[in-house]
Formats: structure tokens, sequence, C-alpha cells
């Protein structure tokens, strides 16, 4: 009797370990990433083979997104006479380095290749108010994300594709 209880015990955790392996092995976007190459079509092309520092954090459901824009380092900017009083070049300055900023986080989902990130703060109000949601399909191969999302309703037709390596 002993023997038998033994028998369908390691029978019925077979196919749970070899679940909880394969569940293992599967590719994951979780990790630290950081852009390699972006690519946007449409009216205003571009494509950008060496851009600025990035850090992109997926982990346990929720993401972190910073990325300086552009294929040049920002510009720095002179400190302010009076602190408490910038003038309008000064204000200027600090809106060119700020601009070209990229600064969110939230949480992301994954359904089948579809990534869902749905912002929790972000340096601009309108990301995490207006347009909760990002939506962009996705694909792993190997150490590389790649990311690609379309124009949002009634915004110029576009897409948007980026590329991304594993640092970690």
């Amino acid at each position: 009797m002993l023997r038998r209880a033994f028998a369908v015990t390691l029978f019925l955790s077979i196919p749970t370990v070899g679940f909880a392996q394969a569940r293992a092995a599967a590719p994951s976007v979780e990790g630290v990433w950081k852009i390699t190459e972006m690519v946007i079509t449409g009216a205003n092309p571009m494509t950008n083979r060496s851009p600025q520092p990035s850090l992109i954090i997926f982990a346990r459901g929720h993401y972190s997104y910073l990325s300086v824009n552009g294929t040049q380092p920002r510009a720095k900017y002179e400190a302010p006479k009076d602190p408490s009083k910038l003038t309008d070049a000064e204000k200027i300055a600090r809106y060119e380095q700020w601009s070209p900023f990229t600064a969110n986080a939230g949480t992301y989902e994954i359904t089948g290749t579809t990534l869902t990130l749905r912002p929790l703060v972000a340096k601009v109000v309108d990301v995490m108010t207006t347009n909760p949601r990002i939506v962009e399909e996705f694909k792993l191969e190997g150490n590389t994300l790649l990311l690609s999302s379309q124009s949002m309703a009634g915004g110029p037709v576009m897409e948007m594709r980026v590329k991304l390596i594993r640092v970690q």
C-alpha cells in the first residue's frame, strides 16, 4: 500500500515539475534593458541608431522607463543669477534640457505578444491621466526585446519600433 501511494504521488508530481521547468525556461521581459535603436515612420520619419542613455526596468508586474531622446547629449545650462527669479532665457535653457527626457513608471501586463503599460507617475501629466495605457506589440529574441506601437487614435499615422538589449 505504501509503495502504491508513493508511485501515485511520484506519477502526479512529474507533470508539475515538468510544467514548472518549462515555465521557468520561457523567455521573460523581466530585467533591465537599454534602447539600442529607434525607428519612427510616418510624416516625420526618423531612425536613431545611436540613442542616448536609457534604463527600462520590468520587475514583478511593475516597470520604470527613463530615456534621453535624440542622438546628442542634452545641453548643459549655466547656473541662474537669481534661482528664485529665472529669466526667460534661463527658463528656455531648462526647458531645452527637460524636453528630450522621457520618464514614467507604473504597472505592466502581458497578454500573448501584447505589452500593456499603465503609467502611475510620469514627467508629463497627460501620460498618466489623459492616455493612461500604452499598448505595444513585443517580440523577444534572446537578449533583444523588440517593441512596436502604432499611432494613437486621432493622432498622425505613424509606427514606432524600439530595439532594446538586456543589460541584466
